[in-house]
């Protein structure tokens, strides 16, 4: 992602310019008026290959106002969706799970939301940002735009969210995305210490706000990347009634009040309903009346995974985007759903973590010799029907500055060395546990990975299942997990922070508590460069710190195939891998 040092404003009538350089001349660091990230991130998405299959051809009554907002589109129908039970309750600040996220979404509208066709950054709140040195940004808020109990959204909801989130008692995974702004780190807990509010500010002095629609952002070191940043639904604002509530927000997290272009009807064990927010005057308005959101984690005590997909293949069910491994191999999904699948390339990460309470792991040449123990390539051909690439790094490579071999030698199948590795580190007692969710199609690529290790270097290997992710990273957190552990996929990102972040010692969602000084740094510098170049170049060594003491092994780089009904058209998928409930419509 370019950096920029110069003055910038994203406003929302300045469409095709592009952010302005930090080596650009003092003529071109003029005060402009610029769409933030349009015109260089498409690109660069074009040229990583990370366009979607093209969907079905829009309705041509479908009026021109419908994609900018507003009245005038043709809006009805009900449409039901695959789904996963969420980790946490539904606060926006501790909603990183990509169960949450497929909720959290449409429910809220941020400062900037991406492009669901070209991944752009795009304005979505904000009706203009400026900024003169990249490091205080003036946000001036739209008007009008509304939360779901009908408050306006004022910069002090934006504001006192952010607050809340980064204040360290309330213990938000989201906690550590605030780090760069001024004031965060007195707000801040480490992660599994005592947290005490005694004398602890509940409000970053690098927040203020100036008026009703005005807020003004202070970081720590200039951001090259602050749309990007911002755009994620852990900075989505929060209604006053919010905060009336008492602690704990048990009843928001139920049945949260955002301001996007659905709200939340009901919340069961087995399903979420969603309906269109009349009330909502943003771009991305709604173009059905209701979406069920049905829970498939069941299916996974006898593993049928197939459920989904063969409800979806029956018409029965509108959305899944999750296919049956058995069913790539001959591409068999897209001879059963002919004109209605795709295959996005998401270039989303699959990673396996390293158990924090596995005291067996300590020494890095183990966790090594497991990584190299490990043939991508043959599982990404036989088990996904080549529908994954093997990865060579912890950063998907739709980013700029992707590096191809980042992982180095530990990435790449070598059992011969792997073993002598494995012996020097004294290699490992008892069984080794890859615990997984079963709702998530992992079973059979788990077992095929476990029995790679077994062959390779005479592991104990067993996997483990669980009903869905939520369990997951509920037993990663707890310590209760050994061996390896199944995390969330990332994609859709367009910088390497989110990726990389992950394994910083303060962050909430540092699933296997990776903490190494020298690393932290490393992503706190490469966050607070004025140029993309130091940027990533602090990255790149970030990433060779991993190579050698590693948290987690990077598995391969996965499109994400999906299938829909006959009954639905403008079916798109995200960056993230998520449906776009925007765009979809019912014949």
């Amino acid at each position: 992602m370019p950096g920029y040092s110069g003055i910038v404003r994203a406003s929302r009538s300045g469409i095709g310019d592009r952010w302005a350089s930090p080596l650009a001349s003092t003529r071109e660091r003029r005060r402009v008026m610029v769409r933030l990230l349009l015109g260089v991130l498409a690109g660069v998405l074009l040229l990583v290959g990370c366009t979607p299959e093209p969907a079905p051809p829009a309705d041509p009554q479908a009026p021109a106002s419908a994609a900018a907002g507003g009245g005038g589109a043709r809006v009805s129908g009900d449409i039901t969706i695959r789904g996963c039970t969420p980790a946490q309750p539904l606060l926006p600040a501790n909603t990183l799970d990509s169960c949450g996220l497929r909720i959290m979404d449409p429910l809220t509208s941020r400062l900037y939301r991406a492009n669901s066709d070209t991944g752009a950054i795009e304005p979505d709140l904000a009706e203009s940002v400026d900024t003169t040195d990249s490091q205080t940004f003036t946000v001036r808020l739209a008007r009008g735009r509304l939360f779901h109990d009908g408050t306006e959204v004022k910069a002090r909801n934006v504001v006192s969210a952010w607050n809340w989130a980064a204040y360290g008692p309330n213990k938000m995974a989201g906690q550590s995305f605030f780090a760069p702004i001024e004031g965060a780190d007195q707000l801040a807990c480490v992660p599994g210490a005592a947290c005490s509010k005694d004398g602890r500010p509940t409000a970053m002095s690098g927040l203020k706000v100036l008026d009703d629609y005005t807020f003004t952002v202070r970081t720590t070191k200039p951001l090259t990347d602050f749309a990007a940043r911002v755009s994620h639904p852990v900075f989505a604002p929060l209604p006053d009634a919010f905060f009336a509530e008492d602690d704990g927000k048990d009843s928001f997290g139920k049945l949260p009040v955002g301001a996007g272009p659905f709200k939340i009807a009901s919340n069961t064990t087995s399903e979420i309903a969603l309906e269109r927010f009349d009330g909502y005057t943003g771009r991305y308005p709604a173009q059905i009346r209701k979406v069920t959101v049905r829970m498939y984690d069941d299916t996974a005590k006898d593993y049928n995974l197939s459920k989904a997909y063969n409800d979806v293949v029956a018409n029965r069910l509108d959305f899944t985007d999750v296919i049956p491994t058995d069913q790539l191999i001959d591409d068999q999904w897209q001879k059963d759903l002919e004109n209605r699948f795709a295959l996005r390339d998401t270039r989303a990460v699959q990673q396996l973590s390293f158990a924090a309470g596995d005291r067996q792991l300590a020494d890095p040449r183990l966790r090594r010799a497991i990584s190299m123990g490990i043939d991508r390539q043959a599982l990404a051909g036989q088990v996904f029907n080549n529908t994954r690439a093997p990865a060579t790094s912890w950063v998907s490579p739709v980013v700029p500055g992707y590096r191809t071999d980042a992982c180095a030698d530990m990435c790449a199948y070598d059992p011969v060395a792997a073993r002598d590795l494995y012996a020097a580190a004294g290699g490992y007692s008892g069984e080794f546990v890859i615990t997984v969710s079963a709702a998530g199609g992992n079973k059979q690529w788990a077992d095929a990975l476990c029995n790679q290790l077994t062959n390779s270097l005479d592991l104990d290997c067993q996997v483990r299942l669980l009903p869905n992710q939520a369990a997951v990273l509920g037993a990663a957190g707890s310590g209760r997990a050994t061996g390896m552990v199944g995390v969330d996929d990332l994609s859709g990102y367009l910088t390497p922070e989110p990726y990389l972040s992950r394994y910083r010692s303060d962050a909430w969602h540092n699933v296997g508590r990776y903490s190494n000084g020298s690393y932290d740094q490393l992503v706190t510098q490469a966050a607070g460069a004025t140029s993309q170049a130091a940027a990533n170049e602090a990255y790149r060594r970030a990433e060779q710190l991993l190579a050698q003491d590693p948290p987690s092994v990077p598995l391969w780089y996965a499109s994400t195939p999906v299938g829909w009904s006959n009954r639905v058209t403008d079916v798109k998928v995200t960056l993230f891998g998520t449906l776009d409930l925007s765009s979809i419509r019912v014949k």
